[in-house]
């Protein structure tokens, strides 16, 4: 596998970087707004990704300051900017960021629902005045970080069967889309990068979810599954929730 950083350095922008894995299904639609340029849009014009009004706005990232001595804001932290202000700082030609983008642009509900458990998540535990973050995250946070950056949503006919079924066998998620069992579709951000720069992902765990047929397409339903899932406090806890599957698994239509 090749190191991640230096390829995200030496890989040019590409329009066509959803020719490159028939993953890449989910976000198609949202990926058309880049079909017009010739390099890494400006984080404002991420704003076009979203059909109807944007629920959230692509601002440029601000260079990390240097907090000693000050207190911490948590409104001021990333989840915070996003769940307060509506604002996602964006770094200007950075693959992994207009992946982040496509991803809110497809799964608006769920995007939206994440940020707001990871932004509650840390105000929880930041007392006033304090001057330093936690030493390190809780099991909740590290189940939130893993769905968001290494996620797929599965969705079955029979939630416990197909969760147990990827516990004792990841394996078996191909045969659960072949034989339309369940759908699964991409959600982490962190795996579309992986599959734009041609190298292996990190981390790719499934939340498996109930299927609603009534729901529309595949990406709607999941959508709205993940971010129901991500309302309730007592789902994604912890990453144990989560089962360990191949990305290639995933590889056929939802």
């Amino acid at each position: 596998m090749r190191p991640l950083v230096p390829v995200r350095r030496a890989t040019a922008y590409d329009a066509r970087f959803v020719t490159r894995s028939a993953l890449f299904w989910p976000l198609a639609r949202a990926a058309r707004l880049l079909e017009a340029y010739d390099d890494f849009p400006a984080p404002a014009l991420l704003d076009g990704v979203f059909e109807g009004d944007p629920p959230v706005r692509f601002v440029p990232a601000k260079p990390k300051s240097r907090r000693r001595g000050r207190p911490v804001d948590v409104r001021e932290m990333y989840d915070g900017r996003i769940t307060l202000d509506r604002c996602v700082p964006t770094r200007a030609g950075c693959w992994h960021d207009l992946m982040n983008a496509l991803v809110w642009g497809t799964f608006p509900l769920a995007k939206s629902a994440l940020h707001a458990r990871q932004h509650r998540a840390m105000a929880e535990r930041v007392v006033e005045g304090a001057r330093t973050l936690p030493s390190a995250r809780t099991r909740e946070q590290d189940a939130l970080a893993l769905l968001d950056e290494g996620g797929i949503v599965v969705l079955a006919a029979d939630p416990d069967a197909a969760r147990t079924t990827l516990r004792e066998r990841p394996e078996a998620l191909r045969e659960m889309l072949a034989s339309r069992a369940a759908n699964a579709v991409i959600f982490g951000h962190a795996i579309y990068e992986s599959l734009a720069l041609g190298v292996s992902s990190a981390a790719v765990a499934a939340i498996v979810l109930p299927r609603d047929t009534s729901a529309g397409d595949a990406v709607r339903a999941a959508d709205s599954a993940l971010a129901r899932a991500l309302v309730d406090e007592t789902r994604l806890r912890a990453p144990d929730e989560l089962c360990r599957v191949d990305v290639h698994d995933a590889s056929l239509p939802g």
